[in-house]
């Protein structure tokens, strides 16, 4: 009857995870951020400990643009259909201070052993959105003017959400978007504070593709009911 249970409750939780695989976690308030760089124009990033080696980051000013190239790699496989994010604290440094930044060209590495189906950026805190009319005119591909290809479809669904799907980065691989002189740029607008600096979230998560993290969880779903058989046996 134990076995039974603990079964009944493997696939509640499994249908739980295939329907809402788009779910993101929050990142935790109390990471420890000791890993930092200064990108110029008033601005430096950080990130936890635990990413160093795996996010690197440089910047370059034009007026009051901070123009940003990153490179970042995901190892960890997905927990429930949902992928650790990798959040990144920019923080003001200076009085005077970019009020825009501008991602001209990422790195992703899929190093998680899972493909992804589609990718989410979010920012968090700080008053600062994304500036869908300046990435648009910013001399990149539709749908929204900043290069994301192999996936095809992207949007703005809030000022501080960007949804991109309908493509596959497999397990291995990287995605380069806005990479190129034809990539285009997404432009990011903040709001220092000469008075108290301000400081803001960039989160960035992967989503699994749906039948694979169906499988693994089949599979363990399978693994436990033998071992379940076993003790009944």
């Amino acid at each position: 009857m134990k076995s039974n249970g603990r079964v009944r409750t493997a696939l509640l939780t499994l249908s739980l995870a295939c329907a809402v695989m788009t779910v993101m976690t929050t990142p935790a308030a109390a990471a420890v951020v000791v890993v930092g760089v200064d990108l110029g124009g008033g601005w430096q990033a950080s990130w936890p400990v635990s990413l160093d080696g795996l996010v690197s980051m440089t910047g370059e000013v034009v007026g009051d643009v901070l123009i940003v190239r990153k490179t970042a790699e995901f190892t960890q496989p997905p927990v429930n259909g949902i992928f650790p994010t990798i959040p990144i604290v920019f923080t003001q440094n200076a009085v005077l201070a970019a009020t825009h930044i501008v991602i001209d060209d990422e790195s992703i590495q899929n190093s998680t052993g899972v493909d992804w189906r589609d990718f989410h950026i979010d920012l968090l805190g700080g008053g600062t959105v994304f500036d869908s009319v300046s990435t648009a005119n910013s001399g990149g591909p539709d749908p929204i003017g900043w290069d994301i290809a192999p996936f095809k479809q992207a949007a703005f669904t809030t000022l501080k959400r960007l949804d991109i799907w309908d493509g596959i980065v497999p397990a291995g691989q990287s995605w380069l978007p806005g990479d190129g002189t034809g990539g285009g740029q997404l432009w990011l607008d903040v709001f220092p504070n000469p008075d108290s600096f301000t400081s803001f979230w960039l989160k960035e998560t992967p989503t699994p593709e749906p039948a694979t993290v169906c499988l693994l969880a089949f599979g363990g779903i399978a693994l436990l009911t033998k071992r379940g058989r076993r003790v009944a046996g």
